[in-house]
Formats: structure tokens, C-alpha cells, sequence
């Protein structure tokens, strides 16, 4: 076979080169074995709903991803419809792997942080009870020597991807592309060209524009960032500056990450049952009529109304905006939660499936939140909150009631 024995790397949704382990062994094996290299981008094995900006945001970083191997010689050939069992089926007519090595989704720790069996229901103990550090993360591998002629391929196949440009609306608090230089050029602004990290905690529950909070999530959504490089730079942060409010907070929220990533692990179908971890039993009712309306930016709430219509033209919400839209759901729409959790899994940019589902069930008191284990869940008092993080009315004049009603995805 031209060009020595073939590896094939699937990304699995992991669209950079920092820090990605599965890439520095498929290198070192076709190396060693004298072979070549082939980048697959697929449909994950876990298949998520994806809505059309988050698939903005993936085939932007899929095409810088692309550009940055083919300089190299390496193709990075995209199946967006296909599995990877079923595009190395389409595939190896014309080329057959010796090895397939699978990237695997970014966390802090490799294993478990805290021993499964002891694994807690909520965030506090398993905070408090770390049993070590995170995994420091890999650097940028070198791809130096391992450009090839791949003639065997269709020339359509190597052709770049199409990427669109930044989201269409001015308006957004993430206005940008979805690519991993940008992802870590955002990392470096944060953490060291302004005041974001030392300024964190104070400002982390704005509503309007690019600073209020660091905007990592939709990178971490998209694989264009490693949540371990982010780690690895906070601390670099507290050993240049000292640990402050802000990067502690940080920290905190990142762990928060880890925590459902494991959750969900340890508890598998029962992490997304109806009645969460607490086993309740529904209380709500299941009005679809209403839901629509909801899912069209028609909550019956100014302030809801306004946070529906950022996130479906924009695909983003803010942390606050979140917990308002959520709890309203819940508590006076008295929609099932599962419904709202499912549909932000379509609509959010930086959308995952284990993060959706704990923030919603914490929310509807089915979930990890300590003050709903045997009581309400959480509720939130609307006016006091616009008081607090809107006083000025800014992101009420900014979204208010939109015309804007795309096609709701399929009802759960």
C-alpha cells in the first residue's frame, strides 16, 4: 500500500490538536510503523440533538481543524451523517486501516475522581472529596514528517469543508467562530489580556455582552478547547497573580463540569428518568399546546420571553438566564422538565447532553440540588431578579418580544 500501513483517528467530536491524547498515539504508531496518518471526523457514537448553531459552531472548527492537518499532509475526511463503524465501511474499499485509535471527550480526571462506589448525589462532598489532581493537559502534537499522496481518495473527499462566518446576530454575547485558535486566543484574553478571571465571581451572572463571563462552554461543546488546558492556565494565572475570588470560582464551576460528566456515568438511564435521581414522581402537566408556544419565545413573561428570544436567535443564554427561563418552566408553566432539557439540548450552542440534563434537574428539584431533597424545587421570584442583575432594563430593550419564530425540532 502506498505510503506504509494506514492509522486512522476518529475524533468523536474533538475538532483541535491541544491536548488530544488519542492524537499523540495514532502519530507515535504510524511512526513507528512507518505508516501515514488519516483524520475521520464523524457523527459521534453518542449522538446528541444538535441545532443549527452548534452545527455552525462544529463545522467552523471542523474547517480550521482541516486547513491546520492538510499544511501538514494529513486529510481529515468528514462523514457528518455517518458513524465511524459505518465510514470506515464506506472507506475501506480504498483504504484499510491497520489500527483506528477513538478520541474521547475532554475531563479533568481519566478515571474516577472520586471511587464510583462512594460517588455522592450532590457537588459539595464531591468537591471536598478529591482524591487528586487533574491530569495536566498534552501539548500540540507535531505532525512534521508524515505528509503523503492519498490518489486512492476521491478528490471530494479531501475538499475542505464549508465554514460559515460568526453568527448573524449583532446582537450575540458569542459572537465567535467556533475554531480552536480562537478558542485558546479567548483563553489568553480571558485570563491574562483583561480583568475576566480576576473579575469572575462579580460579574459571572451578567446578562448582555462578549465579558461578563468567560464564554469557554461553547468551545468545550464543540471539542475546539480542552477543559484541562483551561485548568492548567488558571493555575498559571494564581502563580503569576496569587488565587483570587475568581479564578478560585473557576475552578469551582469546571469542577461543577466534571461533576455531571461522572454523574452521569455512575447513574446512567436514571441521570435523564423523568423522576432523577430522587426517584419523584411527575408533577406536571403535559400541555404541548403550551409548549409550543414556549418553544416560539412565547413564555407569557416579559423577562422569559426576552431570554427565549436570545437564545433562538443566537443559540446563547446566560448562566442567570438559564436558571430564570428553567424555573419558570417548572414552577408556573408546570411543563415536565425533560420537555424544556430537550429542547435546549437542540437550541444551545454549547449544548451536552450529561451538563443539560443535571442544570434542568437540579432546577426542577429532581436532581443534585441539596435543598430539594425532600423539598420544592427552587424557585425563582422574576421581578426581584431583574432588580438585581437588570435594573437597567438592558437585556429586556435588547431581546424583548421577537417576530422571530423558527421551526420548533420535533416535540419530545
Amino acid at each position: 500500500m502506498a505510503g506504509g500501513p494506514t492509522i486512522a483517528l476518529a475524533l468523536e467530536g474533538q475538532l483541535r490538536l491541544d491536548d488530544q491524547p488519542a492524537l499523540h498515539r495514532a502519530l507515535a504508531l504510524a511512526r513507528q510503523r512507518g505508516g501515514r496518518l488519516l483524520v475521520l471526523a464523524c457523527r459521534p457514537q453518542a449522538q446528541r440533538l444538535r441545532g443549527p448553531h452548534q452545527r455552525r459552531l462544529e463545522a467552523q472548527a471542523l474547517a480550521a481543524l482541516h486547513a491546520r492537518l492538510a499544511a501538514a499532509g494529513i486529510p481529515l475526511l468528514a462523514f457528518p451523517q455517518h458513524t465511524t463503524a459505518a465510514a470506515l465501511a464506506e472507506l475501506r474499499p480504498l483504504v484499510q486501516p491497520e489500527a483506528v485509535l477513538q478520541a474521547e471527550e475532554s475531563r479533568l480526571f481519566d478515571t474516577w475522581p472520586v471511587a464510583a462506589e462512594r460517588f455522592p448525589l450532590v457537588f459539595s462532598p464531591f468537591r471536598r472529596g478529591l482524591e487528586r489532581d487533574p491530569e495536566p493537559p498534552l501539548p500540540p502534537p507535531d505532525l512534521a514528517g508524515l505528509g503523503n499522496a492519498w490518489d486512492e481518495l476521491p478528490r471530494s473527499w479531501l475538499a475542505p469543508p464549508v465554514a460559515p462566518g460568526a453568527g448573524s446576530d449583532d446582537r450575540s454575547a458569542f459572537p465567535f467562530p467556533g475554531d480552536e485558535p480562537t478558542a485558546l486566543a479567548r483563553l489568553q484574553h480571558y485570563l491574562f489580556g483583561s480583568s475576566g478571571l480576576r473579575d469572575y465571581k462579580a460579574t459571572r451572572n451578567g446578562l448582555v455582552g462578549t465579558e461578563f463571563s468567560a464564554k469557554f462552554s461553547p468551545f468545550l461543546g464543540v471539542g475546539a478547547l480542552s477543559v484541562r488546558r483551561i485548568w492548567q492556565e488558571v493555575l498559571r494565572y494564581q502563580a503569576l497573580h496569587g488565587a483570587d475570588e475568581g479564578s478560585e470560582w473557576m475552578k469551582q464551576e469546571l469542577l461543577w463540569r466534571e461533576f455531571f460528566l461522572w454523574s452521569e456515568q455512575k447513574h446512567g438511564a436514571a441521570f435523564h428518568a423523568p423522576g432523577g435521581l430522587q426517584q419523584r414522581p411527575p408533577d406536571w402537566v403535559e400541555d404541548r399546546e403550551r409548549f409550543v408556544r414556549w418553544t416560539r419565545g412565547d413564555a407569557g413573561h416579559p423577562l422569559v420571553d426576552a431570554q427565549l428570544s436570545e437564545l433562538l436567535a443566537t443559540g446563547y443564554l446566560s448562566n442567570r438566564g438559564r436558571q430564570w427561563v428553567a424555573s419558570h418552566f417548572v414552577n408556573e408553566l408546570r411543563l415536565p422538565w425533560i420537555w424544556g432539557a430537550r429542547f435546549f439540548e437542540w437550541a444551545l450552542i454549547d449544548a451536552h447532553p450529561a451538563l443539560n440534563t443535571g442544570n434542568w434537574a437540579y432546577l426542577a428539584g429532581v436532581g443534585s440540588d441539596p435543598r430539594s431533597f425532600g423539598g420544592a424545587p427552587r424557585r425563582f421570584d422574576l421581578e426581584r431578579q431583574v432588580g438585581l442583575y437588570d435594573p437597567e432594563r438592558q437585556h429586556l430593550r435588547l431581546w424583548g418580544r421577537s417576530s422571530l419564530e423558527p421551526a420548533a425540532p420535533a416535540l419530545p
